[in-house]
């Protein structure tokens, strides 16, 4: 992560991307601090890096937002970065990049085919949990992406196969937990036979999610 800030910081030269370059300076000081992983949360750490990224896409300099993909890759890959999901809302990972990424529907077309790339990454971190909540909540960054460069034939592409692979995730997490309720062994304690609402609970998802996704193509089609 580092290296990709320090290029950002250097490609963001003039007064132009001065606050692209300040914000670089004070997320490198603030990972290169003493004891930071044991003494700053993961969602800090997030915000401050993202920071400089999400400037670096708004400031529809091609080059700036290629690096400040990278490094939104690059987080998703470091487990300094990635956390067990107790926090609230908008210190949720997820939510941190959904939020540095909110530009996309404006951004160049070989930008949101990058973006989509991103999101996908997202739902296979180790502690990410994929649920119909958060499948809306990256859908609707694809949704209005595709609405606004619906004549750009990759970049449908993509939305496409974004939203299709994550339905196809939920609907196979789904699929495990219900063959792991088919047979239930009266030996294990009653706490770990509680697999029933969480099946329960995926269906719910999934049909929200397939009813959310089918207004919406209506709504477009009218």
């Amino acid at each position: 992560m580092e290296e990709i800030l320090r290029k950002l910081q250097k490609e963001a030269s003039g007064s132009k991307y001065k606050a692209i370059k300040e914000s670089c300076t004070w997320a490198l000081e603030t990972l290169g601090g003493v004891d930071t992983i044991a003494k700053i949360p993961p969602h800090l750490l997030r915000e401050k890096c993202l920071l400089p990224l999400q400037l670096a896409l708004e400031s529809k300099n091609v080059k700036l937002a290629q690096h400040a993909l990278a490094g939104i890759q690059k987080l998703l890959s470091e487990e300094r970065f990635v956390s067990m999901e107790t926090d609230s809302d908008e210190k949720q990972l997820l939510n941190q990049i959904l939020n540095a990424v909110k530009v996309t529907p404006s951004l160049n077309e070989d930008l949101q085919v990058e973006v989509m790339k991103v999101l996908l990454c997202i739902t296979y971190t180790p502690t990410f949990d994929l649920n119909g909540s958060a499948v809306l909540k990256i859908a609707e960054v694809c949704t209005e992406t595709y609405i606004c460069s619906c004549h750009q034939r990759s970049i449908n592409t993509a939305v496409r196969a974004t939203l299709s692979q994550m339905l196809s995730d939920l609907t196979l997490q789904l699929r495990q937990r219900q063959e792991n309720t088919i047979i239930e062994n009266p030996d294990i304690p009653q706490e770990f036979r509680n697999q029933g609402s969480t099946v329960e609970a995926l269906c719910d998802d999934l049909v929200s999610v397939l009813t959310v996704l089918c207004e919406k193509l209506q709504a477009a089609i009218k």
